[in-house]
């Protein structure tokens, strides 16, 4: 692990671990987290740019620590990993089909109005329907995630054990909003659309749980966009040419995630510990190394040394 500036700490593979120590400095600090995490209530927030691997990350702090997991979007085959309370997973399988379906009509706006921008007259009709278009699409995409990540943070206190979530609304507004607002060739969210999100944030979100822990994952624009190619989502447009409004977010997003953790300290919304993960070097899935080092960050920013597993 590199040295701690702060309370945020960057992740790094510790090259001095031999192949026969790899299960028991694995396990060992599985075990470890799974004790602290079992008895101490927490919220373990993941955030990131569009491809970074959240999910991935989440799955794994699931079956690793008996963690429950909340995700943003439907998951084939892995859904909301909830200990012992089935009542929630209606709810919150309402709310992850209707922001998944928002997402496919935001994406389809921005392609409309970029085929617009192209094809169609300066202030023509076809332009501006296609303008107005957007500016609903990229409110509603907020309002549905907003809604979903209001659940999820109103359900945790009532869980057993720790949370793990997908995303976060910190960074649909410092992030995601940003982009849409002031990073477009236009705002494809208008000034007034922000407002009305900050509005919410502020009334609906504030009295809520805050995390324990920001994992936030970052990446260069390239690894990210191979990411979202190989996983075939269908709103992210399968095949090898991905929509080029997804891709222009992509790359704007990049840039607001390293901003990211200067917006929540200067706005009071998080001060807690932050563990940093660079995927393009720190390959959690198929390296265990790397997945080793990225738990002990966890643990050295969460778990007191006098602790006892």
């Amino acid at each position: 692990m590199s040295e701690e500036t702060g309370r945020l700490l960057s992740v790094e593979e510790d090259p001095a671990i031999r192949r026969h120590e790899i299960a028991s400095r694995l396990t060992n600090v599985e075990r470890r987290l799974l004790t602290y995490l079992s008895r101490h209530q927490t919220l373990i927030c993941c955030v990131g740019n569009i491809g970074a691997g959240k999910s991935s990350l989440v799955k794994l702090l699931a079956y690793s620590t008996g963690m429950n997991a909340l995700f943003e979007l439907p998951d084939e085959g892995f859904e909301d990993h909830v200990h012992n309370n089935n009542s929630l997973y209606p709810l919150l399988a309402t709310a992850k089909h209707s922001a998944k379906r928002t997402l496919g009509r935001y994406y389809g706006a921005i392609n409309d109005f970029i085929v617009a921008q192209k094809e169609a007259w300066p202030n023509s009709a076809e332009l501006v329907s296609a303008q107005r278009h957007l500016h609903q699409a990229a409110l509603d995409i907020q309002h549905a995630y907003l809604d979903l990540r209001k659940m999820q943070l109103q359900a945790m206190p009532h869980l057993q054990a720790s949370t793990c979530i997908d995303g976060s609304p910190l960074a649909d507004r410092y992030a995601f909003c940003e982009v849409l607002h002031r990073d477009m060739d236009e705002p494809y969210l208008t000034a007034e659309a922000l407002q009305v999100i900050d509005r919410r944030l502020e009334d609906e979100f504030r009295p809520l749980v805050r995390p324990g822990l920001l994992v936030i994952l970052k990446s260069p624009v390239d690894n990210l966009l191979r990411n979202i190619r190989d996983r075939q989502r269908d709103e992210e447009g399968a095949g090898s040419d991905l929509p080029e409004g997804l891709v222009r977010l992509v790359r704007a997003l990049n840039p607001r995630y390293d901003a990211f953790v200067g917006h929540l300290r200067s706005s009071g919304w998080y001060d807690g510990p932050v563990l940093e993960i660079d995927v393009s070097r720190i390959d959690f899935v198929s390296n265990v190394r790397h997945l080793i080092a990225v738990y002990e960050g966890i643990e050295r920013l969460l778990v007191p040394r006098d602790f006892k597993a």
